[in-house]
């Protein structure tokens, strides 16, 4: 997948009153470090960076000044009141080595399991990886279809995409088809017949009363 491409402008101002002038324009500050480099300070449009967050995939390139440099969002921070982004962090990344990530676990094929009454559970929903930052996948997907009743599957049944090594132990369990409790419905009934068989004395005690 094409990484999301996004022109930014370097700015040549830091300090407080400028970024409320940024963001009167509707812009925000952020900045550009990692990859051995010194830290770039930009201003990027809120509209413009909000799309490139909501697009799938991790990795945006960055047009700075006619360069392309691509990057991860490593830090953002949002306006506790109103969640509107005030600042943003970009990582710079060297394309050629591996690096740490983490996924997010997306469960697929719940609809094609038998009709077991089996409750799919999951417990680990994200998972961290090494790849290289082209090999970075939007998900991993764990396919239910075939899974029994109280079956579990563990990071080890994952089945990865090329060049991905999840970096957590093979035994993790990553979801479980539960058994669905049972209801006891005979107790209920004889629990029934116990209050009904209860209230006859009480009757019987009022008549003798009212006599």
């Amino acid at each position: 997948m094409a990484n999301y491409q996004l022109t930014v402008e370097e700015r040549t101002e830091t300090g407080k009153s400028y970024a409320r002038k940024l963001r009167a324009e509707g812009k925000i500050p952020a900045v550009i470090y990692g990859s051995g480099k010194a830290s770039t300070i930009i201003e990027v449009g809120v509209r413009d960076v909000e799309k490139a967050l909501a697009a799938h995939g991790s990795l945006i390139d960055l047009n700075v000044a006619g360069t392309k440099r691509t990057v991860l969002v490593k830090d953002m921070y949002r306006d506790p009141v109103r969640g509107t982004l005030r600042h943003l962090d970009f990582h710079e990344i060297d394309l050629t080595k591996k690096l740490e990530i983490v996924v997010p676990i997306r469960v697929v094929g719940e609809d094609s399991r038998a009709n077991d009454g089996g409750v799919v559970q999951t417990l680990l929903w994200e998972v961290a990886v090494l790849c290289l930052p082209t090999d970075i996948p939007e998900s991993i997907q764990v396919d239910v279809s075939n899974v029994e009743l109280d079956q579990t599957l563990t990071v080890a049944d994952l089945d990865l995409p090329s060049g991905v090594e999840v970096l957590l132990d093979g035994d993790e369990a990553v979801l479980k088809v539960a058994i669905p409790a049972a209801v006891d419905l005979g107790a209920e009934d004889e629990e029934a017949e116990e209050g009904e068989e209860g209230e006859a004395p009480a009757a019987e005690a009022t008549e003798s009363e009212e006599e």
